[in-house]
């Protein structure tokens, strides 16, 4: 059997922002094996700075009361291995298929913004995760399918870099730095368990 590709486009809710997804997609990689194989590359806007925390630690004032601007990116590569679930008479439509996946990524976060008085803050920060989940798909021809996908990603705590005039200096906290709580509860990048939904199509070819 022929190895058949795709390439997906998605667009919807990623990591508490909007967002999507361009990736590619192989399958039938083996004869009488139900695996593909995705490899995406995703953007999604975020909150950048938490507004609650406070900048004089513990004497104020917070990040939300003094912020003129604000912005926060993810960029996301995600591979993935999709197993296809027996779904025969269950999901309308012919050829309708259903497929768990599990897989790696690896995100970019970036987040910043100017307070009122003219002073930029920016913070940056890398990290590794796994996820999974679930995608549908409902082909409309021969060529084209409808498909959601909604899945869990876990990421796992990477060092956090700010910068800016308002921080005065570059500084960088690790995990199990004495500053790092301080510092991951002022970025705003995945930590932990997030959620995303989304729903575009793919281009068979």
């Amino acid at each position: 059997m022929a190895q058949r590709f795709s390439v997906e486009a998605s667009a919807g809710y990623i990591y508490s922002g909007l967002g999507g997804q361009l990736a590619v997609v192989a399958e039938d990689l083996a004869p009488g094996l139900p695996l593909a194989v995705r490899l995406g590359l995703g953007f999604a806007t975020s909150d950048g700075l938490n507004d609650s925390f406070d900048l004089g630690g513990g004497g104020g004032p917070t990040w939300g009361s003094i912020k003129e601007s604000e912005y926060g990116q993810n960029i996301t590569i995600a591979l993935d291995a999709l197993f296809n679930i027996p779904t025969q008479g269950l999901l309308p439509g012919q050829g309708s298929s259903v497929a768990a996946y599990l897989g790696l990524r690896y995100n970019l976060f970036e987040g910043g913004g100017t307070d009122s008085g003219g002073d930029t803050y920016k913070a940056t920060a890398n990290a590794f995760g796994v996820g999974g989940g679930l995608r549908l798909a409902f082909p409309l021809d021969r060529t084209l399918t409808l498909v959601a996908d909604a899945g869990l990603d876990y990421f796992f705590q990477g060092c956090i870099t700010f910068s800016g005039t308002g921080v005065g200096t570059t500084i960088t906290a690790c995990p199990g730095d004495s500053l790092y709580p301080d510092a991951n509860s002022f970025a705003t990048q995945p930590d932990g368990f997030v959620f995303r939904a989304r729903l575009g199509g793919a281009f068979r070819f």
